[in-house]
């Protein structure tokens, strides 16, 4: 009997640590206000190229995407931004990454960024800090937004007072003035 129980907890364990892993993988909905604080830049423009390399230690393969910068609504941008996320491709060594998030040469998209332990800008919530910009300047990506405080778009009318549940269908300008108003109200830089 005990070295059927001791087989079944063989068993068993696997599927536990598989099942505990995978609940430490779920990731909190990030809210507008989190997204715009803990971003060092919000830039939008077009990717205009890609590369891969290891990380300054060695240890890791990033894939690096260059953002030529149309225009910042946080922080001060260069003319380029170098958007890096874990994994990618190099001298045929595949490095996969949970949580990387993908671009592609001429991808038109607002981002909100911010800065590694290596240095590195990284795509704020594993990907909930990228949209795509459509030909009309309007934005598509993360569906919803989890609601923690209103923001004030800084128009005076009650509807501009309601939460931002969603950037979808919003244009840049619009979304510029709504980050504008939040990095004002924390003080200047938003953090």
């Amino acid at each position: 009997m005990f070295s059927n129980l001791r087989r079944l907890g063989l068993l068993l364990a696997p599927a536990l640590v598989c099942l505990q892993l995978a609940t430490a993988s779920d990731l909190p909905q990030l809210s507008f206000n989190e997204l715009t604080d803990n971003s060092e830049l919000v830039v939008s423009g077009r990717i205009t190229r890609t590369w891969a390399d290891w990380d300054p230690a060695h240890t890791y393969i990033w894939t690096h995407y260059e953002l030529a910068v149309s225009a910042a609504h946080k922080g001060a941008a260069a003319r380029t931004v170098d958007i890096a996320e874990p994994g990618g491709i190099l001298n045929g060594i595949v490095m996969s990454i949970s949580g990387g998030t993908g671009y592609h040469v001429g991808d038109n998209v607002l981002v909100f960024l911010s800065r590694m332990p290596n240095g590195y800008l990284r795509t704020a919530g594993f990907g909930q800090g990228k949209y795509a910009v459509d030909s009309n300047g309007r934005l598509h990506g993360t569906p919803a937004l989890r609601i923690t405080d209103p923001v004030s778009a800084g128009s005076g009318n009650a509807a501009a007072a309601s939460a931002v549940r969603s950037l979808n269908g919003l244009s840049l300008a619009q979304v510029s003035q709504l980050v504008g108003t939040r990095v004002q109200t924390r003080g200047g830089n938003g953090r």
